[in-house]
């Protein structure tokens, strides 16, 4: 059974629609996540049938060594969110992808999951306009929570009403995505894989004061207040495209 009950659920939902920046949006649905039950939440975008095009991740509570090897390598094998797109709703792992064909790593991956407490899950696709795909993934259920129907369900509902919001959050601009230049481009994928200015004024060969006032223009173009804005609606407007590699801008400019 869920922790909580839909009565005491419908609140969160009603908050998460009204939510007004991107960090309070993750918070909200976190809070709904772990009302039905669940205590951690992992959530990657873009999600394509080729698992070799690379995701941001964002991980709220699952394990570090985890998060690191996923970085680095389980990105590849993922079973979970690469079939969540062919699905039609959410679903529980690995119960429901017994009769999936998997290959040999693939199901090594989810054996794995077990060692880092992650043996049992909810993962779902959500879908937005101009394939704008994004997963998440919830586990880590609270002793005596059972993963049943009625605790999908309630993630589910949460989970792609929180997509919607956060599409209409991070897309202000109706004639296109600002135009930014090569640099501020470089210096935008580095925000979006978590570096800080210190290490992408060593990264890129420049002084930190110059970093700053790069971060203040993506900012300032972007219509954002901090860099976990800025992060997600790159990746949304697609200035960048997986968090690691940064798509070439045609402006010139510098």
């Amino acid at each position: 059974m869920a922790s909580g009950d839909e009565t005491g659920f419908w609140p969160w939902v009603e908050a998460i629609d009204r939510a007004e920046t991107i960090s309070g949006l993750r918070d909200t649905l976190l809070a709904a996540f772990s009302y039905v039950g669940f205590t951690a939440a992992y959530f990657l975008a873009p999600v394509v049938s080729d698992a070799r095009v690379g995701r941001v991740l964002t991980n709220v509570g699952f394990p570090r060594e985890w998060e690191e090897r996923y970085r680095a390598e389980f990105y590849l094998i993922d079973p979970i969110a690469t079939h969540a797109i062919t699905r039609r709703g959410a679903f529980c792992w690995p119960d429901d992808l017994a009769e999936t064909p998997l290959k040999p790593a693939e199901r090594d991956y989810l054996a794995l999951l077990a060692d880092y407490g992650m043996e049992r899950g909810v993962g779902l696709a959500s879908f937005g306009p101009f394939a704008r795909t994004g997963f998440v993934g919830v586990g880590l259920p609270r002793s005596g929570i059972a993963i049943d129907r009625r605790s999908i369900l309630m993630v589910e509902v949460a989970a792609r009403l929180a997509h919607q919001r956060y599409l209409r959050l991070i897309d202000p601009f109706p004639n296109g995505p600002p135009s930014l230049s090569d640099r501020e481009i470089e210096v935008l994928s580095l925000i979006a894989q978590g570096k800080s200015n210190a290490v992408i004024a060593q990264l890129l060969d420049i002084s930190p004061s110059s970093v700053d006032v790069y971060v203040k223009r993506i900012f300032t173009k972007m219509g954002v207040a901090d860099r976990t804005s800025a992060s997600v609606r790159a990746l949304a407007m697609g200035l960048v495209v997986t968090g690691r590699f940064p798509k070439q801008s045609h402006s010139g400019r510098l």
